[in-house]
């Protein structure tokens, strides 16, 4: 039995650590990279020992701790409990000592259901993330997932219902942290609304076997690019993520803005113009105004940072590329990445515009005969975004049954066995003391006294 407490305290600790550490495949892709661009040479070290810190649960160093941990659980059980029958067969005394034996039997043997449970549920289950901007559905279904991991014996059968984002609403503590934040839904199945739910973290929704959990969220702010033929090229929200090293600060946010379908063709080039931004937004942008060489404020120079943490003054800052963005390279590509090999920055020095909320900036292009061309990024609205985690577990009903099992084992222990004891002296009572010279007066000895006046010679 110490062997296995040893490996007990070996699993603990990986599950320790993979619960301060985010996780790959369970965490925001956003934590997971943040916390590799910090701990790099960390996560190097513990790699080479076979313990990669962003996934402690599928290192083959937990896999060996925790079946070394159940080979020695099942060799204790399996002692055990042939002891127990055999006093059980020979009709021992069920003392309270017996009882609380099959207490400590029961409770270890219920572990052993919780890993089928465990095993089961991740295996005919799946587990995914999803993010929804305020007023976008998501179809739970293989193609509705952001990302998706399903068992080994899934059926792939999902479960089909609709789920819209309707609000989403943040407070924050003085410090500046999210204090609770909630997202508000509708599901719908087969067309018809069938729930509505304030999904906050702790507060999971839950419909036909499939669980939606609360994340994290983000800024999302809508874009628009019209082309220098006065077509929308671009019209949708670009999902932004917290700065790099400021992880939970919604002051600002980061993230790439792609056009591959430009739809204009420079005179003179063999493709033509894609389009990339890399932008940072300040829902409550303060600025920071600049002296021009005359000693006057210089618009044109004028710098946004961080503010507050709600949207009352948003302005995104644009640095804009042009060329080719190699999508059509076959090589995949990081959503929140800008890839600039292949391109160029639209001003020499590369330089940020900013565009505030409701404003469009206009860029020029060179066009025929010498002349310039025109073309926009507007910045309509701005939203906030939802990531959920969703999952399907049908081990769950076997964890409440392993649950009720471990606490029977536990009660019998620690309370039933000593109820039973005391009970058991109560019954027998304790021993009876007597004063021996009121015992000897009932027996008609002589007492002490009486027998010295009789020895004293008269």
């Amino acid at each position: 039995m110490r062997t296995a407490i040893f490996f007990l305290a070996g699993v603990v600790a990986f599950v320790a650590e993979g619960s301060f550490v985010p996780q790959q495949g369970t965490s925001d892709p956003a934590k997971v990279q943040q916390f590799l661009s910090d701990n790099a040479t960390l996560n190097a070290v513990f790699s080479h020992i076979g313990v990669p810190l962003t996934e402690v649960f599928v290192s083959p160093l937990f896999y060996l701790l925790l079946g070394s941990l159940y080979i020695a659980l099942f060799a204790c059980v399996v002692r055990r409990g042939r002891a127990l029958i055999t006093r059980t067969a020979r009709r021992y005394p069920r003392t309270p000592q017996y009882w609380g034996e099959w207490g400590s039997w029961l409770f270890h043997t219920s572990f052993f259901l919780l890993l089928v449970a465990v095993v089961w549920g991740k295996a005919t289950g799946y587990q995914g993330l999803v993010t929804l901007v305020e007023g976008q559905s998501f179809t739970e279904s293989r193609a509705g997932y952001d990302q998706l991991q399903e068992g080994l014996l899934f059926n792939g059968q999902h479960a089909g219902f609709t789920m819209q984002l309707n609000s989403f609403s943040a407070n924050y503590a003085g410090n500046g942290e999210a204090s609770d934040y909630v997202s508000h839904v509708t599901v719908f199945d087969r067309a018809r609304p069938v729930l509505t739910k304030a999904i906050r973290v702790n507060d999971f929704l839950g419909y036909d076997g499939v669980n939606v959990y609360q994340q994290d969220y983000g800024w999302a702010p809508t874009m628009v690019v019209t082309n220098p033929a006065g077509h929308t090229v671009f019209a949708g929200p670009v999902q932004l993520s917290d700065v790099l090293g400021q992880l939970g600060n919604k002051a600002e946010g980061i993230g790439v803005l792609k056009v591959p379908d430009f739809g204009y063709t420079i005179p003179g080039a063999r493709s033509a113009v894609q389009l990339g931004a890399r932008m940072a937004l300040f829902p409550d942008a303060r600025v920071n105004p600049s002296v021009g060489s005359n000693g006057a404020i210089d618009p044109t120079l004028t710098q946004y940072g961080p503010g507050g943490l709600t949207a009352r003054n948003p302005v995104i800052e644009l640095q804009l590329y042009v060329g080719d963005l190699g999508l059509n390279q076959g090589q995949p590509q990081n959503v929140n990445a800008l890839d600039t090999n292949r391109m160029q920055p639209y001003f020499s020095d590369a330089h940020v515009v900013p565009v505030a909320l409701g404003q469009s900036y206009p860029f020029v292009l060179p066009g025929p005969g010498g002349q310039n061309v025109q073309f926009t990024i507007s910045f309509p609205q701005l939203h906030q975004y939802s990531l959920f985690q969703v999952s399907k577990d049908s081990g769950v009903p076997l964890v409440y049954v392993t649950f009720g099992l471990v606490m029977t084992g536990l009660l019998t222990k620690l309370y039933l066995r000593p109820l039973l004891e005391r009970r058991a002296r109560a019954r027998r009572g304790a021993p009876l003391r007597l004063d021996p010279g009121w015992t000897s007066a009932v027996s008609g000895e002589p007492q002490p006294q009486e027998a010295e006046r009789e020895r004293t010679p008269v």
